[in-house]
């Protein structure tokens, strides 16, 4: 309190004159405005109020000014005695008030530039400052330049007696160096792969043990002996390998690493070997002296690859009998149901009027549900069918796709369909791609929620991957239900879509992850829902 006491006290002390000024002035305008007749142009002499706030140090009063300038002339208005034509003297007080606030524009920009100088001034003047300051700095620094230059000279002196040692140290490394090597030979013998070493006419340089011992060979009958002549003379089939095709000769006769699967090597005994080996060239600075081959047996590989095969085609039978007992039990399943529907719509419209009102509900229930069973079963045929059916992927323009499928939809006026442009060509399977948009589009329209609303096709690229989106602003989807709703036969309100099988989501997701995309929604409940599918952009690289 008595810090705002003494602040207002300062203020009313600084600016008492030109408070006592304009109070003055401001009296006597208004007294001459009250003594004047309207039709004279008294409201103009109030600009002197705002001419006057100049003097003051703070922008604020010319405002001040021109709004104590706007209340008199108002006052003058409404008690001056009357005269002149009421236009005229209408006129004549606005232009009073446009000059008045003109002129405390034109004042305001006057202080601000006044201001602005002032802060430019003094920013001048600590610059000079800062700059006699740096003048001292710049002496400082040159007097410390030249101790550097003294501390270097005794530190090169020293480097020199670094680098003396240096040469020592250098001496230790090549020593060193000679051991890593009998460390890496020893690590080479005892390594568990296959590895030999070739000069630039193919002959074997070294050979580690567990090498030899799968070639059925001692070290020493391999070294200085032609590699190719004694363990990769032929081909798997028997027949001869010639030298030149050899891409273990390639890799130094070429500078080419190579690694190959798919070739055998010959035992001692005669018995070939199915290896992999990697054959890459062998330098010495930047010159090729020879080839250094790694390998491994691979006969437990190629054993486990035959058992796969004929596990998958067991596998492909299996699926092929599987889907001929899912078309027929659905057959078997689909024709007694198609005979209770066809006889409850008979009872219905032949014994209506006996069965009375509790007859028809339960015949109606029985043929709806009826209608849902065989709907079922056919969701769970197209389910089984996903991944067994040969349909190849093809190029699909996803705009048109979409489009023709909202064209069959059932009309929906209180639901808007819009496809959002851009949308590419893909490369998809087309029934499946267009069982995946219906049954989002379908799924968004069943469940919206609300009594009008609108559902947004659209796409967008990412690095990999399309990025498809079915976006609608109905009801939305509670976050704990986001994993279930991808489940077999989950429907989150039967209750209001009792038509709904459960089985949409699932064959979406299903179809989705085998053509190598994912699929998730995203969903504010009582605000919109969008599904996101991705379609790999590597399947459109023709």
């Amino acid at each position: 309190m008595g810090t705002g006491h003494k602040i207002h006290k300062s203020w009313l002390q600084e600016y008492r004159w030109f408070l006592l000024l304009e109070g003055f002035l401001a009296s006597g305008i208004f007294y001459t405005d009250l003594s004047l007749e309207l039709g004279v142009a008294g409201g103009t002499l109030y600009v002197s109020l705002v001419l006057v706030a100049l003097w003051a140090r703070q922008k604020r009063y010319v405002w001040g000014m021109a709004v104590l300038g706007t209340l008199l002339t108002v006052l003058g208005y409404w008690l001056s005695p009357p005269g002149g034509e009421f236009w005229k003297v209408l006129t004549n007080r606005i232009l009073s008030l446009l000059i008045i606030w003109a002129t405390a524009v034109l004042c305001y920009l006057f202080k601000v530039n006044e201001f602005e100088l002032e802060e430019a001034h003094g920013k001048l003047e600590a610059q000079f400052r800062s700059l006699a300051k740096k003048d001292v700095a710049l002496e400082y620094f040159n007097r410390k330049l030249e101790e550097k230059v003294e501390q270097r000279t005794d530190q090169l002196h020293a480097t020199n007696l670094f680098l003396e040692r240096e040469v020592k140290n250098n001496l230790q490394a090549k020593k060193e160096l000679e051991n890593a090597h009998l460390r890496l030979k020893t690590i080479v013998n005892a390594a568990g792969v296959g590895v030999y070493g070739l000069d630039l006419e193919g002959k074997t340089t070294f050979c580690n043990p567990a090498g030899a011992a799968m070639l059925g060979y001692q070290v020493e009958e391999l070294v200085g002996k032609s590699q190719h002549a004694l363990i990769h003379h032929s081909r798997p089939d028997g027949s001869t390998y010639p030298k030149e095709e050899c891409l273990i000769y390639s890799a130094f006769a070429k500078g080419v690493s190579y690694r190959v699967r798919d070739e055998v090597f010959w035992r001692k005994d005669g018995t070939p070997i199915p290896v992999e080996y990697i054959s890459s060239p062998l330098y010495e600075g930047k010159t090729i002296v020879g080839a250094v081959v790694t390998f491994k047996d691979i006969s437990a590989q190629k054993q486990i690859e035959r058992e796969r095969e004929i596990l998958l085609s067991d596998l492909e039978h299996k699926n092929i009998e599987l889907k001929n007992f899912a078309h027929a039990v659905s057959h078997d399943l689909k024709e007694p149901l198609r005979g209770i529907s066809i006889n409850s719509n008979w009872l219905l419209q032949d014994y209506e009027e006996v069965l009375g009102e509790a007859g028809k509900k339960l015949l109606d229930r029985l043929s709806f549900n009826a209608e849902k069973m065989y709907h079922l079963i056919n969701g769970l045929l197209k389910f089984a069918e996903v991944g067994n059916s040969k349909e190849l992927s093809a190029p699909v323009q996803s705009g048109y796709l979409v489009a023709t499928i909202i064209r069959y939809l059932p009309p929906e006026k209180s639901i808007e369909i819009e496809i959002k442009a851009p949308m590419p060509e893909i490369v998809y399977p087309p029934i499946l791609l267009e069982q995946v948009f219906q049954n989002l589009i379908v799924n968004g329209i069943r469940h919206f929620g609300k009594k009008k609303g609108k559902v947004v096709v659209s796409c967008i690229s990412q690095e990999k991957f399309w990025c498809f989106r079915v976006w609608d602003n109905g009801q939305g989807i509670k976050k704990q239900h986001f994993d279930r709703i991808f489940e077999m036969f989950q429907c989150l309100d039967r209750h209001t879509s009792p038509e709904s099988t459960g089985i949409g989501l699932s064959l979406v997701k299903k179809v989705v992850e085998q053509n190598g995309g994912k699929i998730w929604v995203e969903s504010e409940f009582g605000e919109y829902t969008c599904f996101n599918f991705t379609v790999p952009k590597k399947f459109n690289e023709r």
